[in-house]
């Protein structure tokens, strides 16, 4: 049974999957209180005592409207805090496993799926600090692994903490029968968060580099968004609730959609992701039934 670390345990990912692979691996998750990841000392400390043959890093500062607010904060726990954990993880012999963002191409101004070898340059400090964080670990640790996530649903649970989502918001808002607004100038791949924790032991077997990690997405929010109601719900409750932002991103339409291709042919197509209608159409018939034991 491996060993693994995980930074965030608490959290979004780092909560969801303690709970699917408790069993299946030796789990270490500190708590802020036991290993502040900002202290390099203290992290190379912990991470010696305990060892592992896995660090899982999933613990950042994901707000982005509150990195651009608290940029040297944004920086000490997504760029270094980051890097503190490759170092340790090197120091071990350990696989360093972490989640960078799809947020770095908000940049790129690219029509399609965007690929991981395409030259990039954030425009918000959350992607330029995630980018930094990957360019660093990996002249640390070759072997670390980046994966470049997408944004991500769940339902609430109890038990684990779920923060406002496009399948909770768009739920209540049909239950509410509230129109919401979607950008007709936007792309973005939106993952069903049990695909993402249910991949990502194959991840610690990948060959070091930068992954996209992730559902993909051919269509634009809106479209996503209109699409999904209409054919759950019908299209009179589409046309109630979805409604299409035409202002949003128009000087400069923003598309951070991912390509798949490199994990696939790197995990010889083990690491696949449904896309995000497919997706949505399939959490929307068995979420009731969903659970991570």
């Amino acid at each position: 049974m491996k060993k693994v670390i995980i930074t965030g345990g608490s959290g979004f990912i780092g909560s969801r999957f303690i709970r699917r692979w408790q069993k299946s691996f030796d789990i270490l998750s500190p708590t802020h209180q036991e290993l502040d990841i900002t202290n390099k000392d203290a992290v190379v400390q912990y991470v010696k005592k305990n060892g592992a043959d896995v660090i899982l890093h999933t613990a950042a500062i994901s707000n982005t409207g509150y990195c651009e607010e608290h940029p040297e904060e944004s920086y000490l726990v997504n760029t270094l805090a980051t890097t503190y954990l490759a170092e340790a993880a090197k120091a071990i012999g350990a696989k360093f496993v972490f989640f960078s963002s799809d947020q770095i191409y908000n940049g790129n101004k690219e029509e399609g799926l965007l690929s991981e070898d395409i030259d990039i340059a954030p425009v918000n400090h959350y992607g330029r600090h995630k980018l930094e964080a990957e360019n660093r670990v990996l002249e640390i640790a070759p072997d670390a692994v980046a994966l470049r996530a997408t944004w991500m649903y769940d339902i609430p649970r109890e038990d684990m903490p779920a923060h406002p989502n496009f399948y909770t918001t768009l739920s209540n808002a049909i239950e509410e029968e509230r129109p919401l607004q979607y950008a007709i100038y936007e792309h973005r791949g939106i993952t069903n968060a049990r695909e993402v924790i249910e991949l990502l032991p194959l991840t610690f077997d990948l060959p070091g580099g930068v992954y996209n990690y992730g559902a993909e997405n051919h269509l634009n929010t809106f479209d996503t968004a209109y699409s999904f109601v209409k054919i759950r719900h019908g299209e009179e409750v589409a046309e109630k609730v979805v409604k299409a932002d035409k202002e949003r991103f128009a000087q400069q339409p923003r598309n951070i959609s991912i390509s798949m291709d490199k994990i696939r042919q790197a995990s010889d197509n083990k690491i696949y992701f449904t896309n995000t209608f497919e997706g949505l159409l399939e959490w929307e018939k068995k979420y009731k039934e969903y659970d991570f034991d």
